[in-house]
């Protein structure tokens, strides 16, 4: 009976787990480049025990035409690159703007990375004969017809390792991340990437978790009533 108490509230604590994950990717519906964290799930260890593990869903989102030269959003593989004080970290986030001293950042103030460093447009903002910014399939940054650099397209060697840093960006264990072939990815100017989430599986996965939750709740309730019969008679 006491091992029936223990299962129940295991599985209280894990349904409430996965509620709070759907929630979050609800609220992250309209963030860019958001990727939807797949409900917890209970894995069962060799050992006996079990853990809850956590899945992030690195599907790519449909695709919205923004126009902004400075909106990328990339078709297939990989991420974008960028640089904070933390170090390098990975984004399917692709909107971004131009910082007072030229660098391409995004609004957290990570700057977008080529492959000669932080991508710096200071020597080209007033040149009238360079004002047209242009971002090739391949990833290559023009200013007009001057070449510039080329973005960093990376892919984690690992997926299942990439820690996840805010709703947007992914932090590579020990940098281990790797160029993506050109083969494999398109960059996309003037769109961005809108987040994976699909409202209805989401919902459907919260009406499940809630239900699985009060069905484990009855269940601890009626055991911990069973239990104290049982104490009332043992004291007879």
């Amino acid at each position: 009976m006491i091992k029936g108490i223990f299962l129940s509230a295991r599985s209280l604590n894990n349904n409430f787990q996965k509620m709070s994950n759907i929630a979050n990717n609800l609220a992250n519906i309209n963030t860019t480049g958001y990727k939807r964290e797949i409900p917890f799930s209970e894995v069962l260890m060799s050992e006996g025990e079990s853990k809850i593990s956590q899945f992030t869903d690195f599907g790519q989102g449909s695709f919205v035409k923004t126009s902004s030269p400075l909106d990328f959003a990339i078709q297939g593989n990989g991420f974008f690159l960028v640089q904070n004080a933390k170090g390098t970290e990975l984004t399917r986030n692709g909107s971004f703007n131009v910082s007072d001293d030229g660098f391409i950042m995004n609004g957290n103030g990570d700057k977008l990375m080529g492959l000669k460093g932080p991508i710096n447009l200071n020597d080209y903002l007033f040149d009238k004969e360079h004002d047209e910014l242009k971002v090739q399939e391949n990833g290559a940054l023009y200013v007009g017809n001057q070449p510039i650099d080329v973005l960093q397209i990376v892919q984690a060697d690992d997926p299942s390792k990439l820690q996840r840093d805010s709703n947007q960006n992914y932090i590579p264990t020990d940098d281990d991340y790797s160029a993506v072939d050109e083969n494999e990815y398109q960059v996309m100017q003037g769109y961005l990437e809108e987040s994976n989430v699909n409202p209805i599986v989401e919902m459907e996965s919260m009406i499940k978790s809630s239900k699985d939750y009060q069905s484990s709740y009855k269940v601890i309730v009626l055991l911990d009533a069973s239990l104290e019969k049982a104490n009332e008679i043992g004291k007879v």
